[in-house]
């Protein structure tokens, strides 16, 4: 049986049963983007809805439950045109019309894929899931990554939201998969959303905040609370980039407070110079040399050269 061939009928409404069996985003079925709705209200609804026939002459939404809701609580119609399965359809069927429903719209984010995989678990064996759709969900084919995706879907709602909203990485995801904690994963995603954290600052001030609150032998969740982090983050005269620049500081003085002090006193030497602006001092890496680098920026190359003519002279003077 091809999609193509499925036959078209009117189905009313009340006889759709409107459950999350086959959904690849529960946590969102019963809200319609403000997008989502202008578009339906603007041109309708293009692709029609695919239903699986069930038993009592009723159905379950296979496909397109938002277009259904929209239908049944926006539009007030009593029937709507569908595309209907029959009952003793093959599953591996309704997976890949499932999987390939969603894809031609958008491609799946990560708890997505998790859903998949949920839902492909009630027919399928672990590896037949890996040979069959792995590739196409674009998923390494190793076992412990279904274990990885069903764990996800154990988050809490506000992470799993952060997760489909793409606010949240895989690389990330995967460290508060290693959080044993449900508190320590909603006080980091909740800092990270405060912040409006890239996934390149998530990274970072994930690997502080982890490693202070071990040396401290807290939770995650107990250090984010203390009240030094509290004052910066509440703090109601600093804008968001310079609460992360504070945190930022805060937690590499907590972390490594020589290295702080050294880059301290480092910057207060260089300003004490007195440089031009185009002068630039920089360290060694966590000053493990006593050696510096003097950055200077030139106009133009023949303006590096005369610079360097006269640096030239100047140590044959000497």
């Amino acid at each position: 049986m091809f999609a193509t061939n499925l036959p078209c009928s009117a189905v009313s409404l009340q006889n759709i049963t409107f459950t999350n069996d086959w959904s690849l985003h529960p946590w969102e079925s019963q809200t319609i983007s403000d997008n989502l709705l202008q578009s339906f209200n603007r041109i309708g609804i293009i692709h029609k809805p695919i239903l699986l026939t069930k038993e009592n002459g009723t159905f379950d939404i296979l496909c397109g439950y938002k277009r259904l809701l929209f239908t049944l609580t926006k539009a007030q119609m009593r029937n709507i045109d569908c595309l209907i399965l029959p009952q003793k359809t093959q599953p591996t069927l309704l997976l890949d019309i499932l999987l390939t429903d969603q894809c031609s719209a958008r491609p799946l984010s990560l708890v997505e894929k998790a859903q998949f995989v949920e839902i492909s678990s009630r027919f399928l064996a672990d590896q037949d899931i890996i040979d069959n759709y792995f590739e196409r969900l674009q998923l390494r084919k190793k076992l412990s990554v279904i274990n990885d995706l069903k764990n996800i879907l154990q988050f809490d709602p506000f992470i799993i939201a952060e997760i489909h909203s793409d606010m949240l990485q895989e690389k990330m995801v995967g460290e508060l998969l290693r959080l044993q904690g449900i508190p320590d994963r909603l006080a980091l995603v909740r800092l990270f959303k405060g912040l409006a954290l890239g996934e390149g600052k998530q990274k970072r001030f994930f690997t502080l905040i982890r490693d202070i609150s071990f040396r401290l032998g807290c939770t995650i969740s107990a250090y984010l609370r203390t009240q030094e982090i509290d004052q910066i983050l509440k703090h109601p005269e600093l804008n968001i980039p310079q609460k992360i620049q504070h945190l930022k500081d805060l937690l590499q003085q907590q972390l490594n407070p020589l290295h702080s002090q050294a880059e301290d006193k480092f910057t207060k030497q260089v300003r004490d110079l007195q440089l031009p602006s185009h002068f630039t001092i920089t360290h060694s890496p966590s000053f493990e040399r006593d050696t510096v680098t003097l950055s200077i920026v030139c106009k133009s190359l023949s303006d590096c050269a005369d610079l360097v003519s006269k640096i030239n002279h100047f140590s044959q003077d000497r």
